[in-house]
Formats: C-alpha cells, structure tokens, sequence
C-alpha cells in the first residue's frame, strides 16, 4: 500500500510541475499581427447571430452579443 501511496504522491507532483506555467501570467508573443487585438471585435461583428435574420431569435441575438462584449470587455 506503501508503495501505491508514493506512485500516487509522483504523478500528483508531475502534474503539479507541468500546470505550473499555465498559471503565470500571460505573455503575448510580440511577432503577433497587429490585428489580434480586433480579433473579439471581429468575430462579433461577422457572427449572423448577432444581428437580424440570424439562426436564433432577435432577443437571443441580443443576449449573445451582450455576453460577447462582457467577455472581450468591450464598450
């Protein structure tokens, strides 16, 4: 049982070791296009559902869009 206790205690500290990057903070990579930035803006703005004669409801096409400025932080 020891023994399942220390094989146990290893694969929790390798996954500890190896999810420790994903917790710094993030660091774009300068060689990004300049428009990566526009990126939320776009895809809002070309997504059918966000506007009339989309595949969902008028209300939910609101709701959908109001939920996409929140999450890009968008005025």
């Amino acid at each position: 049982m020891k023994r399942y206790a220390g094989v146990a205690a290893l694969v929790m500290t390798a996954f500890a070791v190896s999810a420790a990057p994903a917790i710094a903070a993030p660091n774009p990579n300068p060689a990004a296009p300049e428009h990566a930035g526009t990126a939320c803006t776009n895809v809002l703005s070309r997504n059918p559902n966000t506007g009339p004669g989309g595949h969902i409801s008028d209300q939910g096409g609101t709701q959908f869009f109001a939920v996409g400025q929140a999450l890009c932080d968008l005025p």
